[in-house]
């Protein structure tokens, strides 16, 4: 009975979540769609569009050399005057009647950024518990990865590495949605496992 209590509380919880990420993002849901779609790559031409401009961008940055300073500044203006100007602007210039099969879209995106949160919110607490129970281990690990970042930063060009680096997390939810990365590790792996097994018979004949 406790657990059908506990499970219960569990899900009114998840619910409640997911209704406040909802409706924080009510002004930003006719824009959301349309994003969402680009980033899945819903068309064949979508990760083009999302590569092209990204590298627009980048290209003006190269071009026009800023500072870092005033890079971070434009990027914040940037950033604010969007997330002032969608809520209010967004549902006026794409006002359509809202379906239930785009409300459930919208929700879908909202439980995918609930997930997000929590996974980062499990990630953080795994780091917090590691550093406390496995110290050798955790300073191992953060110096590992702080050390191959830096050696990469001085292997190649600052601009060139953000850019990639960007377009890469521009791309991710596309290759997710698509098995991208699943289907060419699996056929890697067949690729392996035959050379293996090939190798093997050969090496019991002999």
């Amino acid at each position: 009975m406790a657990e059908i209590n506990n499970h219960s509380n569990q899900e009114e919880q998840l619910h409640n979540e997911l209704n406040e990420v909802k409706r924080s993002l009510e002004g930003w849901r006719e824009v959301l769609l349309p994003l969402n779609g680009l980033l899945n790559w819903e068309k064949t031409y979508h990760p083009a569009i999302i590569i092209g401009l990204n590298t627009f961008i980048f290209l003006l940055i190269w071009y026009f050399e800023p500072s870092v300073l005033t890079t971070f500044a434009l990027l914040g203006l940037a950033v604010s005057l969007i997330d002032f100007l969608v809520p209010m602007i967004g549902p006026n210039i794409l006002a359509s009647k809202w379906t239930g099969r785009q409300e459930n879209q919208y929700e879908d995106i909202c439980r995918r950024i609930m997930h997000f949160k929590y996974h980062f919110r499990n990630l953080t607490e795994s780091l917090v518990s590691l550093k406390t129970e496995r110290p050798k281990t955790y300073f191992l690990i953060v110096m590992g990865a702080l050390v191959s970042m830096a050696w990469m930063g001085s292997k190649m060009d600052n601009l060139l590495l953000t850019y990639f680096l960007v377009t890469l997390v521009m791309l991710v939810p596309g290759i997710r949605r698509h098995g991208i990365l699943q289907k060419y590790f699996s056929q890697a792996f067949g690729v392996i496992t035959s050379l293996i097994r090939g190798k093997t018979k050969k090496f019991k004949s002999s």
